[in-house]
């Protein structure tokens, strides 16, 4: 006996399976970046303390540990001060997807430390991933939060896919509204999550990129 199906059986059908492939892709996505975040934590080391004269200041936001690296690397090389800008709302595990999703494009965070003194230092570096096109909330947060005067400011960023030049350009205008002197911008594509490069190819673009940095003194 053949069974017909009616319009609406067939609708509810397809309903059905697009909300099963949905779940099934959000549950893969979120699995990638826990086992990415793990895999990031094995590496991540930042063991050369600043010296206490230092004139540079390396801070970054990450969900999974790429931009983590790659703040590491830079403030080893310099032999920078490290600090890490927290945001809980996008800690990683599926409410942090979530809230990441709904933020992406969005200039507001909940962030630690909300302000630093910032005196001491004359190069600023700013870092954190990008989500969809733009940098991720929390270092826009810190930007409105503090004063740049006569600061040299170098954003930093690994994404999966590109990032769009007009938020960079945002990012600028909103560091220069703050008196601050935009020096560069600095980026490493890492790939779609099933397929990135390696860290250590990620750590020697970031490397290079650091010694055409003529500007930036240690």
């Amino acid at each position: 006996m053949v069974r017909h199906f009616s319009p609406g059986m067939i609708i509810a059908i397809f309903f059905g399976l697009s909300i099963l492939a949905l779940a099934i892709f959000v549950v893969f996505v979120i699995e990638v970046e826990k086992s990415q975040f793990r895999s990031n934590a094995k590496v991540a080391n930042y063991s050369a303390p600043a010296t206490p004269d230092s004139r540079i200041l390396v801070l970054y936001f990450s969900r999974s540990g790429n931009t983590e690296l790659m703040a590491m690397k830079i403030a080893e090389h310099y032999s920078a001060r490290l600090v890490h800008l927290e945001a809980d709302d996008y800690r990683i595990g599926f409410r942090g997807w979530l809230n990441s999703l709904r933020d992406a494009q969005t200039k507001h965070a909940i962030i630690t430390p909300e302000k630093i003194d910032l005196s001491q230092y004359d190069t600023i570096f700013i870092g954190s991933p990008i989500w969809w096109y733009s940098p991720a909330p929390p270092i826009w947060q810190f930007v409105e939060n503090n004063d740049f005067s006569n600061k040299s400011v170098i954003l930093f960023n690994t994404f999966n896919n590109q990032f769009k030049q007009n938020y960079i350009d945002e990012f600028r205008d909103s560091v220069e509204a703050k008196k601050g002197n935009f020096l560069k911008h600095l980026y490493v594509k890492r790939g779609r999550m099933s397929r990135q490069i390696s860290t250590e190819t990620m750590l020697q673009i970031v490397q290079k990129q650091l010694e055409s940095l003529k500007k930036v003194r240690k």
